[in-house]
């Protein structure tokens, strides 16, 4: 029994899976078990699951009837059954009603499909009977066959050859329209296959085509030469779309502006890539120039040429599709047609833009071109002979422009200066040559300028002192015209813009002849070797001496005996003087290129005229019609001339002058400093370049320079007036200076500009500037000692000496006490410590003078002299600010200039010198080597001695002064009198007169601190000299005393009006000293044993005037009025003692 189940559940489970089968065969139900009652699905799941045994492929319909009869428990369900058929039947029924018109319309398509089945079977039966036809005949031989095959090669060649001299007719349209177009590369790719098409063999037996053959081969030379021309027009910009790559000089110009490259041509996606480091033959820099972008790409793109012109498809290579896409690169357009030259030429219309706007691609695709005639050997070389005379032509035409712009400006600058007249001062500046580079009428002071930069911002001379550093010597700045300087400005900065244009065309066809050359199958008619198709170090050689010469020629002035060859023409001195002289033929009388081309125009009009009828009526063809043939004629035959050597130089623009040198410094260092970023060997070059400016400086400029400046230092200190106060230099100190200060300072500021501008031999220059400032002091110290020189009376005239406040200045005693004086002076001290200091200088000036006395021939002639000692004081101390201002700060001495001599920097440095212009807000420096800087320091200081000394001077004089006249009115004063006197004594008088006469000059020509240093301890000397020498009083009485009462009273107001000291000025203890006279001679000793003020000397004098001692006119034994005199004497000097003794 369980052997039964197991077989009965397995055939369950086979009977499941061949229903699952059947359902997934059944198109169209879901078998997703979720089918809706009635549904053929749900029908079918139900078969499935109660009569599997019907979906058996192996069913046996007599085994399901045995079963359905047997009413036992092993038969089948009849009514079950019959259910299920009657649902069956149903959803049979429902799913024909549903779909009917489907089934309906399969019918016709099954029948379409027999009947295409049976079309079929006919075709392929037709097909192998057709086969098996062609085998039979194939099989079979007919000689008839061969010969139709062979008229048929014939009439074939016979075709292609005509096809070939059809196209060979139109290339010369073709040819004309690519070249007119400037799709030269076109050209040279359509003539280069066409000659070689028509010098096959099969077309050299066509006589039709010989025509042909030689117009062609005629092109050919032609395109060469059209090539060469386009080369030269860009190569020296002479072509409209060369105007991008060169600049005319602006005002102020400094640096050559850099052209950058084409935005377009940044990358696919339009963001600009690095540019790399090196080119494909040669390093570059990373400057992002046009050139360095063009470079760059041409690294990038692969070494292959343009076309093939061993390209075996004809009809394509012919076609405008070939070469328009080898012209890709390039910039031009390809063309669509594939079937007729015409079409070539026709697809101009579709060319985006000029070939010629980009000037290094297109000088590229001349050079491709070039290759591809097998002439750029060839041609390189014919470039190559012709760079001079190009070069040559390019700066005349440049000397053209720069001439026109120059009398434009003049002509603007006088239509300002007319209208500035008439319509109140409205002036406008026309052209930039009317701009000066200095202003000499903006201070009024003679020879000084300012620089026209600095004068612009606001100043007012009265209100606002100026610095100093602005100042510019007019002499020598002025050198040269301002005119002529802008003149030169704006030819060298133009020239040098094209000069480097050009260079850089040189360097492309440098990199893309080398580049050429090194491909595989380059072949050339030349015969050169690749990598010498263009050497461009012996083609920048022309360049190079046309810019010496230039240079030479406005820097070298024959009439200072310079050597030139500018001027051919002999001096009539030289002939009269040899009497037989023979010229020079190697120096030109004239050239037709020089002749004026208007002029030579309209003469030999009618003569051109009527040789151009002859010549196209005898030669058609010959003449090209041009308008200009006498022109052209003279330009060659000018050209022919230099190419000879006779003839070198230019015309001038300005007169030659070696102070030109310092305006051509800043436009060739910068040319030079392009040039090496251009040029493969540029920094080589850039130096051989520099070595005339190098050798000019060194041999011409430099000593022409200390020859002028010897002379303007001289002009300016011999001058009457080199040491007068010049009023106008209030503008630049609070009190004037003398004009020699002021003009030499504008002269040493000049020079530090010119050497900040010169790069050559800058130890030389400096060693100028510290020559003129040594000089200076030289004369300044001269100066000092003629105003403190007085004669001697006893001597001849000749034999002078210096005052006596001279040698006091110059004692070493002295120097310490004044010094620290006025240090207290600029700070803030008590009036005890300047007192001390003051009594110090008394003591040390009594002991220096000793028992002697000043007399007015140690003194300073006179109140002028001291005024202009006051002067030359403040012009030497500002003098000496000034250099200390030029001085290099502390952060310059690790500079190389301050480690090495700036001689070092020359053109054999690692690099070349370019130094940067003055700012308007820039200090001045002066840059030294150690050496120099040592030696200017020391310089510095000698100034700052002298400028001690001049003060200390003008102190002591005027103490000298005091001590004089004090002197003068105790010795020689009278006061035993028997009136009361109503004015103080004639010394004190003119002491006052002299004090209030030096007040007045020295707060004119002095700062007030150094005024205030003259003055200070003049009250405390006077009180010193009144009683220490008191003793040279002959006699005196109380009337006397109260005379010299007066004396101290007019003092004192005197020197309150001078100083500001009250308590020095009061003279309270002379006073005191003076009453010890009113008092008995017991009164005074008791007044001395109560307080002893005064010295032994002091008492004993003041004792003596009121004892009435007079010395014995015989014997000089003191005799007194008083009998108690010696009584007195003796107990003056007990007390002298005893107050020894107490001190002790």
């Amino acid at each position: 029994m369980d052997e039964y189940e197991e077989q009965r559940r397995r055939e369950m489970e086979v009977q499941k899976a061949r229903q699952m089968r059947i359902r997934e065969k059944v198109p169209g139900r879901r078998a997703t078990g979720k089918a809706k009652a009635g549904d053929i699905d749900a029908v079918l799941d139900e078969i499935k699951d109660e009569w599997a045994v019907v979906t058996d492929p192996d069913f046996n319909p007599v085994d399901l009837a045995l079963q359905l009869l047997d009413d036992s428990s092993l038969g089948k369900d009849m009514d079950s059954f019959r259910r299920t058929k009657d649902m069956l039947s149903r959803a049979m029924k429902g799913s024909v009603d549903k779909h009917y018109q489907a089934f309906n319309a399969a019918l016709p398509h099954h029948a379409a499909l027999l009947s295409h089945l049976d079309a079929t079977q006919s075709q392929i039966k037709d097909a192998r009977n057709a086969l098996q036809e062609a085998k039979e005949a194939l099989g079979s031989k007919r000689a008839d066959l061969v010969q139709l095959w062979s008229r048929n090669q014939t009439v074939e060649e016979m075709m292609r050859i005509l096809d070939q001299i059809e196209h060979l007719k139109s290339v010369p349209d073709a040819l004309e329209s690519l070249i007119l177009e400037k799709r030269l590369l076109q050209a040279a790719a359509l003539l280069v296959r066409s000659l070689k098409l028509i010098n096959k063999p099969d077309m050299l037996e066509i006589g039709a085509v010989s025509d042909l053959r030689s117009y062609l081969v005629g092109q050919e030379t032609t395109l060469r030469d059209i090539l060469v021309d386009e080369l030269h027009s860009h190569l020296y910009l002479k072509s409209f779309w060369c105007e991008s790559r060169w600049t005319v000089y602006s005002p102020n110009q400094q640096s050559f502006a850099a052209q950058e490259p084409r935005e377009e041509g940044d990358g696919p996606d339009g963001s600009a890539r690095p540019l790399s480091v090196s080119s494909p033959i040669s390093p570059t820099t990373t400057r992002s120039t046009r050139l360095a972008k063009f470079l760059d790409d041409l690294a990038l793109r692969p070494n292959d040429p343009p076309f093939d012109v061993n390209d075996s498809n004809y009809r394509q290579s012919l076609s405008g599709t070939g070469l328009g896409a080898s012209m890709s690169g390039f910039g031009c357009s390809s063309t669509a047609s594939t079937n007729a030259l015409s079409a070539l030429a026709s697809s101009s219309n579709a060319q985006p833009r000029n070939p010629e706007a980009d000037s290094f691609a297109y000088i590229e695709m001349l050079l491709e071109s070039m290759a591809a005639l097998g002439k750029l050997g060839t041609a390189l070389d014919i470039v190559a002979q012709k760079l001079p005379g190009e070069i040559f032509s390019l700066i005349e035409v440049t000397i053209d422009e720069v001439s026109e712009r120059a009398e434009y400006g003049r002509r603007g600058s006088m239509i300002g200066i007319m209208d500035s007249i008439s319509i109140g001062g409205r002036g406008t500046d026309l052209s930039m040559l009317t701009t000066p580079a200095i202003t000499t009428n903006a201070l009024g002071i003679a020879g000084v300028a300012v620089a026209a930069a600095l004068q612009r911002s606001p100043m007012n001379a009265r209100c606002t002192i100026m610095n100093a550093t602005n100042l510019r010597l007019a002499a020598l700045e002025s050198s040269t015209k301002a005119l002529d300087q802008e003149i030169l400005k704006d030819f060298f900065w133009t020239l040098y813009s094209k000069l480097i244009a050009v260079s850089e065309g040189l360097r492309v066809v440098y990199e893309v002849a080398n580049r050429i050359g090194s491909r595989r199958d380059y072949k050339d008619s030349s015969g050169t070797k690749p990598g010498a198709l263009f050497p461009l170090e012996e083609v920048w050689a022309p360049v190079q001496a046309e810019v010496r010469t230039l240079i030479s020629d406005y820097i070298t002035d024959e009439e200072q005996g310079a050597i030139s060859g500018r001027n051919p023409i002999s001096s009539i001195n030289d002939v009269l003087r040899e009497g037989r002289f023979n010229r020079d033929k190697g120096k030109p009388i004239f050239r037709f290129a020089d002749t004026d081309a208007k002029l030579s125009t309209k003469a030999l009009r009618q003569h051109e005229e009527e040789l151009t009828r002859v010549l196209k009526d005898t030669v058609p063809g010959l003449v090209q019609g041009s308008e200009n043939a006498v022109q052209a004629t003279l330009a060659a035959v000018g050209t022919d001339d230099r190419l000879m050597g006779t003839g070198q130089h230019h015309r001038l623009l300005v007169h030659p002058n070696a102070f030109h040198v310092s305006v051509l410094f800043q436009p060739t260092l910068a040319f030079l400093d392009r040039i090496a970023d251009t040029l493969p060997a540029g920094l080589e070059t850039a130096r051989a370049s520099s070595s005339v400016l190098d050798e000019f400086v060194l041999k011409v400029y430099l000593p022409q320079l200390e020859e002028k400046v010897s002379a303007l230092f001289h002009q300016t200190v011999t001058s009457p007036d080199a040491f007068e106060p010049d009023p106008a230099s209030l503008a630049l100190s609070p009190k004037p200076l003398v004009k020699a200060s002021v003009q030499l300072i504008a002269l040493i500021n000049s020079l530090c500009t010119m050497l900040r501008t010169t790069p050559f031999h800058r130890e030389n220059y400096s060693r100028l500037i510290l020559t003129v400032i040594g000089k200076f002091y030289q004369r300044c110290s001269d100066r000092f000692y003629d105003l403190v020189s007085v004669k001697s009376e006893v001597s001849s005239d000749d034999d002078s000496r210096i005052a006596l406040a001279a040698q006091w200045a110059q004692k070493a005693e002295l120097g310490p006490c004044l010094s620290e004086l006025l240090k207290m002076l600029s700070g803030d001290t008590t009036p005890p410590a300047k007192q001390q200091l003051c009594r110090q200088e008394t003591h040390l000036e009594n002991s220096l003078l000793g028992e002697g006395a000043v007399t007015k021939h140690d003194l300073v002639p006179s109140i002028r002299n001291v005024s202009a000692l006051a002067s030359l004081y403040h012009s030497v101390t500002w003098f000496a600010d000034q250099l200390e201002a030029l001085k290099g700060s502390s952060d310059d001495a690790t500079s190389p200039l301050r480690l090495e001599p700036s001689s070092a920097i020359s053109p054999t440095s690692p690099y070349l010198p370019l130094m940067n212009p003055i700012r308007s807000d820039e200090q001045l420096k002066l840059p030294l080597s150690s050496a120099m800087a040592l030696r200017f320091q020391a310089l510095h200081m000698t100034y700052v001695q002298l400028a001690e000394l001049i003060l200390y001077t003008i102190r002591i004089d005027i103490r000298c002064r005091v001590i004089h006249h004090l002197d003068l009115a105790l010795r020689h004063g009278i006061y035993r009198i028997e009136r009361e006197a109503a004015e103080p004594d004639p010394h004190i008088v003119d002491l006052n007169t002299e004090l209030g006469s030096c007040d007045a000059s020295l707060t004119s020509t002095l700062p007030e601190l150094h005024r205030r240093f003259v003055f200070e301890g003049i009250g405390h000397l006077m009180q010193h000299l009144l009683i220490s020498n008191a003793r040279f009083i002959q006699s005196a009485n109380e009337l006397g005393i109260k005379k010299m009462m007066r004396n101290m009273l007019a003092l004192q107001q005197n020197i309150k009006t001078i100083t500001d000291d009250t308590q020095s000025t009061d003279f309270d203890r002379a006073k005191r000293y003076y009453s010890l006279f009113l008092l008995s001679p017991p009164d005074m000793l008791d007044a001395v044993r109560q307080k002893q003020e005064f010295t032994f000397d002091e008492y004993k004098a003041i004792l003596d005037l009121r004892c009435g001692v007079q010395p014995s006119p015989t014997n000089g034994v003191a005799q007194a009025a008083d009998r108690n005199y010696n009584m007195y004497l003796i107990e003056l000097h007990g007390l002298e003692l005893e107050n020894s003794a107490e001190g002790g």
